[in-house]
C-alpha cells in the first residue's frame, strides 16, 4: 500500500530513551537523536500551533489566488 504525500502515520510503536546523557526515538530498526527541545521559558506549545495553522493557511490562501 503507497502513501500519499499528504497521509498522515498515526500509529505511535516509538519509544523515547536515554543512553549516555543523549535522548534517541527509536521506531523499529531506525534510530534518531533528539537534538532540540522546547525552552521551559519558552511560548506553550499551543501557541506555537496556533502560529503553524496561521503560517499555514496564509500559505494556502496566497497559493490559490495564483491560479
Amino acid at each position: 500500500m503507497t502513501k500519499g504525500k499528504h497521509e498522515v502515520l498515526t500509529t505511535h510503536t516509538g519509544k523515547v530513551i536515554k543512553e549516555n546523557g543523549m535522548q534517541f526515538f527509536i521506531c523499529g530498526n531506525n534510530r534518531i537523536k533528539i537534538s532540540e527541545h522546547f525552552a521551559a521559558e519558552g511560548r506553550p506549545l499551543g501557541d506555537l500551533i496556533v502560529d503553524v495553522v496561521r503560517q499555514t493557511a496564509g500559505n494556502t490562501a496566497h497559493l490559490s489566488e495564483r491560479h
